[in-house]
């Protein structure tokens, strides 16, 4: 019979870091230009890929650059490590929620509470990157001890 530790990391998946780290990248840079060029399009193109990316991993949009692009090309290298992409998953899935309200606000003629909210996912997405702290990877497993 084989140990739950070892059931466990059979079904483990494998999430490639300097994917995630990408994917961060292109929102903080995309975000700020949004901002500086103010042009809060780009704010509801994020929020479009990283929702499309959180229902479908298969065509992330900043991820597939990565693996199409930027590996092929020897200009990143990969990071692999088995784990649950579930949490990644859900922070992205958490800042495009957080950037759709970001979209409704700009759009709807409040720009300090839309930019401010871009600026949430910027600050949140640029801690990821250069501390390799993921916010929303922390609300997840805060849930998921609450859940039992």
């Amino acid at each position: 019979m084989r140990s739950i530790t070892a059931t466990a990391m059979a079904t483990r998946q494998r999430v490639d870091h300097t994917a995630l780290r990408t994917n961060q990248a292109f929102i903080i840079i995309l975000l700020a230009m949004g901002f500086v060029a103010a042009q809060p399009w780009l704010v509801v193109f994020v929020c479009a890929v990283m929702a499309l990316g959180t229902a479908v991993p298969q065509v992330a949009l900043f991820q597939r650059i990565y693996r199409d692009v930027l590996r092929p090309a020897g200009v990143l290298k990969p990071d692999v490590r088995e784990e649950d992409p579930a949490p990644h998953r859900f922070a992205q899935g958490l800042g495009a929620a957080v950037l759709l309200a970001a979209g409704i606000a700009l759009f709807a003629g409040a720009p300090v509470v839309g930019w401010g909210l871009a600026f949430v996912v910027i600050a949140l997405a640029a801690i990821n990157l250069f501390f390799g702290f993921c916010a929303g990877c922390f609300v997840y497993f805060q849930l998921a001890r609450l859940r039992g």
